[in-house]
């Protein structure tokens, strides 16, 4: 039997390298569509491993408290974010920090170097909000915000911009004409306060924001208002009991009805975190589905070229059959051909699917990890589609009979 099979399978290697344009080519949509699924698994869970690893660095028990983008027409009297609600959210229990958070862009200028950076108006629970530290110096003090005093935390990378080597403690900069003494420079982070990056930015007292550079709040009806409040909770497992206490606190400080709608809305990291990964699944997915259709196309096309090679090879099976082959050797010898060339083809597009992952990665500054399960997975899948379609060219091979076999032209 080990014989016999060795045999077919020596016969079905000839007749694959007789023609070796049309198996490569046959082959083609098999290399593809196993590339392109071990591409899209690996950096797929590369990327949803990136997007938790990124905002993880930030804090998933991160609670944002802002206004809606999209505020209900029916609130007549709307009323903004403000400081009010930072002082009351930090009476809550569930809260370690709140801070205020108004962002704005300025013109940095020290001497002869002037440099477009993003400001962040706040106050010192900023720190503790987002897990910042002070490098260099100091963070400004809660004296310093009740005086709107003109001091400046700069981040690692804006002080390397504009100071080089030169240290920036108590060098005065202008922003908006306006002079700041720089107090602070920050520990370098990598990542970012939800779109404001700290390591390429700077950080003013709110109050000397609001008075003296007239910084104000996105969709500001008022000076008092705020972007939003970044604020920390204490215990991320109970962060859903944390955001109702939040709710109610603010509902009362806004004075809104028992029965009437907020004005405000409440986000966190861990809502953030979800839903980033089911985009980078979804999107997984569909490509995914891509890469199954290119093994579809591409068993068709083994399909397609074994009835071919059935066609072609009439007479050869009428010979072997009139000289004792079997009708399962015959099915057997177009089953094992149809596999090969869907196993080489699979073999082809593993390696081009480990290239290819490997440059994404790459390219996309992720750590890409190839999967085992990938791997085997579209080895299975090649094999499959070797038998799968293989299987009616190889049936209607052994169907026929010696006499009609060696009859056909």
């Amino acid at each position: 039997m080990i014989d016999s099979f060795y045999a077919i399978f020596k016969i079905s290697l000839k007749a694959i390298f007789a023609n070796k344009m049309r198996a490569a080519l046959t082959s083609l949509g098999i290399i593809i569509g196993v590339a392109a699924v071990i591409t899209v698994l690996a950096v797929g869970s590369a990327t949803k491993k990136s997007i938790a690893d990124r905002f993880s660095n930030m804090g998933t028990n991160i609670i944002f408290l802002r206004q809606p983008w999209d505020l209900d027409e029916s609130i007549s009297s709307p009323k903004d974010v403000t400081m009010d609600d930072v002082r009351a959210i930090r009476e809550l229990a569930g809260v370690s920090a709140a801070a205020p958070y108004i962002q704005t862009t300025f013109d940095v200028k020290y001497k002869n170097t002037s440099v477009s950076l993003n400001a962040l108006a706040t106050d010192t629970d900023i720190f503790m909000a987002y897990d910042w530290s002070v490098a260099k110096g100091r963070a400004f003090t809660e004296k310093e915000i009740n005086d709107y005093a003109q001091v400046m935390v700069i981040g690692a990378t804006s002080a390397q911009t504009i100071f080089g080597d030169v240290d920036p403690l108590d060098k005065t900069v202008v922003l908006d004409n306006i002079p700041f003494k720089v107090v602070g420079v920050t520990k370098k982070t990598g990542s970012s306060g939800f779109g404001f990056n700290i390591d390429e930015g700077v950080l003013i007292p709110y109050t000397t924001g609001k008075v003296k550079l007239d910084v104000s709040g996105w969709n500001a009806k008022s000076r008092r208002a705020l972007d939003r409040v970044v604020i920390r909770a204490t215990d991320f497992n109970q962060i859903e009991n944390t955001k109702v206490d939040i709710a109610n606190t603010v509902r009362n400080t806004h004075r809104i009805h028992p029965l009437g709608k907020d004005d405000f809305q409440l986000d966190d990291f861990a809502s953030f975190v979800e839903q980033a990964k089911s985009t980078a699944t979804t999107m997984s997915l569909f490509l995914g589905i891509i890469g199954a259709v290119s093994l579809l196309v591409g068993g068709i096309g083994v399909m397609n070229i074994m009835l071919v090679s059935v066609t072609e090879r009439t007479r050869e099976i009428g010979i072997r059959m009139a000289i004792g082959a079997t009708s399962w050797n015959i099915r057997l010898q177009f089953l094992v051909e149809s596999m090969t060339l869907s196993c080489l083809g699979g073999l082809i597009g593993i390696i081009l699917g480990i290239i290819f992952t490997l440059f994404v990665a790459k390219y996309m500054s992720l750590q890409a990890e190839l999967s085992i399960w990938a791997v085997l997975i579209s080895a299975g899948f090649s094999a499959a589609t070797g038998i799968f379609f293989g299987y009616y060219p190889a049936y209607k091979a052994s169907k026929l009979t010696p006499i009609d076999a060696l009859r056909y032209e």
